[in-house]
């Protein structure tokens, strides 16, 4: 690595998540960000959380914000080009087109999911990832549940043969992913407040084509490691649903801050209530494999907001099952079941499996239950979601000063789970 510290802007910041990327100080990246931004809520919002992380007592940032307002945000941050990276989060519906002109223009691209939320957008995404490698410029989804501990301990344990055997290709689903999130909820301690886009599926999307799209990523990450998967040949959609949320304006108002609801969401709204198509499920084969996903948005799916997350991996000799509820005291724990395999087996092998895997996940242990067993896994391990950002955004820059290589196959997997969930929501309203 050069001395030359990296560069990095912001534009349009409508979501936390922008936030969430300048959460800790990154090493050899200048600490002054210029942000391009309308003079509005969404951009004091992101002023005050990254301030918060400025003025925490322990370990904060020191980011200077130089922050240009005003009207086409996108065309004069381009114009200044004052850094050669740039991060974007929010504005759903508009962000592919701004992820190409950004590309087109020369720049780096670090964006928050969801990149498309409308089939009929996906060829400007072919189009954008064609331009970058073109051009030699990193683009990167930020898929942050890859470095969940809970999620790279499952990937481990679904593809030792041993433990699990073949993944089922009959009756039931291989991999089965639900998670619920919470429209209501807290971030870094303090409440969030949703923008009133974020209840406008047009601009937003739906829960498949926004949230679902970490899913639709782990599946092909879970059960098919390190292997391209082409959206064209690979994959056949079986089926998918879609139902909404209701929320009342009392639930309204805590989610957003807002006292009513605003004429944008008239089409939404009927008396007391808004209608808010935040629900999906979508049924899929990648080689033969069935996956099923199921996501959903509630008002508050665990305590203060935590959002929950299951997924269970399908073996003909084991199951491996991750589980976030009331029973797991809402914490992500990992528990394998015997099919084929007698509980003395599968211990062995589970004992053997921990102490490969206790070099890299120092503490790493097993404890036995009736029926089934638990990983337990130490509290040092669970670095939490809001730090994943720094770590997903360290890989970014990783890549950008060619220290590592982009991975081959992420191309067309970036392809591949945003034509799931695009297809998968065309599908669910009946426009097969």
């Amino acid at each position: 690595m050069t001395n030359k510290l990296n560069t990095f802007v912001q534009v349009d910041p409508g979501h936390f998540h922008s936030a969430l990327v300048l959460k800790e100080s990154l090493d050899g990246v200048s600490s002054t960000i210029h942000v391009y931004s309308e003079l509005d809520q969404l951009l004091l919002n992101h002023l005050t959380l990254v301030s918060g992380f400025n003025q925490r007592a322990d370990n904060p940032s020191n980011w200077k914000l130089e922050v240009h307002t005003g009207p086409d945000s996108v065309d004069r941050m381009i114009k200044e080009k004052m850094g050669e990276a740039v991060i974007i989060a929010g504005h759903n519906r508009s962000k592919i087109k701004t992820i190409l002109a950004c590309l087109e223009n020369g720049f780096h691209v670090l964006a928050d999911k969801p990149w498309v939320i409308e089939a009929v957008d996906f060829p400007i995404l072919e189009k954008a990832l064609k331009v970058a490698q073109e051009k030699n410029l990193v683009v990167m989804d930020i898929m942050t549940e890859r470095c969940e501990v809970v999620s790279l301990l499952q990937r481990e344990l679904s593809n030792s043969l041993e433990i699990m055997g073949p993944f089922l290709k009959t009756g039931r689903p291989a991999l089965s992913l639900r998670s619920s999130h919470s429209l209501c909820k807290k971030v870094n301690g303090l409440q969030l407040r949703r923008p009133v886009s974020f209840f406008d599926i047009a601009e937003q999307g739906e829960g498949l084509t926004d949230v679902g799209i970490h899913l639709v990523d782990l599946s092909m990450w879970l059960l098919f490691p390190d292997k391209g998967i082409c959206h064209k040949n690979d994959i056949r959609i079986k089926s998918a649903t879609r139902w909404p949320t209701i929320l009342d304006l009392s639930q309204f108002q805590a989610a957003t801050g807002q006292e009513k609801y605003p004429s944008s969401l008239d089409d939404y709204v009927e008396g007391d209530c808004l209608t808010y198509f935040g629900n999906n499920t979508v049924d899929y084969e990648i080689h033969g494999l069935t996956i099923h996903v199921d996501t959903r948005w509630d008002f508050m799916a665990g305590p203060d907001g935590l959002d929950t997350y299951s997924a269970i991996t399908r073996g003909e000799k084991a199951r491996i099952e991750l589980r976030q509820n009331e029973a797991t005291n809402f914490e992500s724990e990992i528990f394998v079941k015997p099919v084929s395999h007698s509980m003395d087996q599968l211990q062995l092998l589970l004992e053997a499996k921990v102490r490969d895997l206790s070099e890299q996940y120092e503490g790493l242990g097993l404890v036995r239950h009736e029926g089934e067993f638990q990983l337990s896994i130490p509290k040092k391990l669970r670095t939490g979601h809001e730090s994943h950002f720094g770590m997903i955004t360290r890989r970014f820059l990783s890549h950008l000063r060619k220290e590592s290589p982009i991975p081959s196959w992420e191309f067309a997997n970036h392809l591949s789970r945003y034509f799931i969930t695009v297809e998968g929501v065309k599908i669910s309203r009946g426009a097969v």
